[in-house]
């Protein structure tokens, strides 16, 4: 056998042993990025990500640069997220009542040229019913 072979196998450099939760951080990062109108899923992914980059650097100095940008992302989409629910719950709290009944009728629509079924079969109820009972208007 030849003994460079050899020497070069030991020779290898250590792997980080936090380099794969640092990976898998950035992974779910990104992934709560690019799933932000799901709100559920940026919750999940993001909190994992920020905890499997904190746990990722053990007892190294600095934070490995994945571990950063998985860090980054997750705060970063979950932080978008509560901006996003907040301007959507304050359009809705400015938005008149004829208006969010239109907009319940229009949803209504929609639900029916895309599925050719009305959302009442499927809800008991249809989404402009919905609006005027939100906005406290009775039929």
């Amino acid at each position: 056998m030849d003994n460079n072979y050899q020497s070069n196998y030991y020779n290898l450099p250590p792997r980080n042993p936090g380099q794969t939760m640092a990976t898998v951080s950035m992974i779910l990062g990104v992934v709560s990025i690019f799933t932000l109108f799901t709100v559920y899923i940026p919750l999940v992914c993001g909190s994992i990500a920020v905890v499997l980059a904190i746990l990722s650097k053990g007892s190294l100095k600095k934070m490995l640069t994945t571990a950063k940008v998985g860090i980054g992302t997750a705060i970063g989409s979950i932080a978008l997220l509560f901006v996003m629910i907040a301007s959507f719950s304050a359009m809705l709290l400015s938005t008149s009542g004829d208006t969010l009944i239109k907009f319940g009728q229009q949803i209504d629509q929609q639900f029916k040229e895309q599925t050719g079924q009305e959302i009442e079969d499927i809800l008991g109820m249809s989404y402009e019913d919905i609006m005027r009972e939100y906005v406290g208007e009775s039929n």
